[in-house]
């Protein structure tokens, strides 16, 4: 059994949580375990910050609404404040609108990720300022 407060196993025949000391009720216990498996995924997420991150789908998925919403209406804070949540994504520093970490999470994929999205941006960036010295 699981305690509805904290998550951590207490005796099943518990009335007191050990761990945080709040009284146990029985008949969340067995359902908070199931709730609780059920968090955000980063790979998910990784892929909305990255497609969609300017209209804040990525804070949507996992539960930010508001700030999904200010996402939304400033288009990302013009890309910057998408780009600094991909950043925090790509390094497991992003967590959920329960204060949960990301399910999932590649130590070595989320830093190569970033590099090659980094290389993908500064080659944007690069090609944007060429084009408008070429058209002048």
């Amino acid at each position: 059994m699981f305690c509805s407060k904290c998550g951590k196993e207490i005796h099943d025949e518990a009335v007191i949580c050990v761990h945080c000391g709040c009284a146990v009720n029985n008949n969340n216990s067995a359902s908070f375990k199931a709730n609780n498996d059920k968090g955000h995924d980063w790979l998910p997420t990784l892929l909305f910050a990255w497609f969609l991150g300017a209209f804040g789908a990525h804070r949507f998925y996992t539960g930010h609404i508001g700030i999904g919403i200010a996402q939304l209406l400033t288009l990302g804070g013009c890309g910057i404040w998408a780009f600094i949540d991909w950043i925090l994504i790509c390094f497991n520093k992003f967590d959920d609108a329960d204060g949960k970490p990301l399910n999932g999470y590649k130590k070595d994929i989320g830093p190569i990720l970033f590099v090659i999205g980094l290389l993908i941006t500064v080659a944007y960036v690069f090609i944007l300022i060429l084009g408008a010295a070429v058209s002048e």
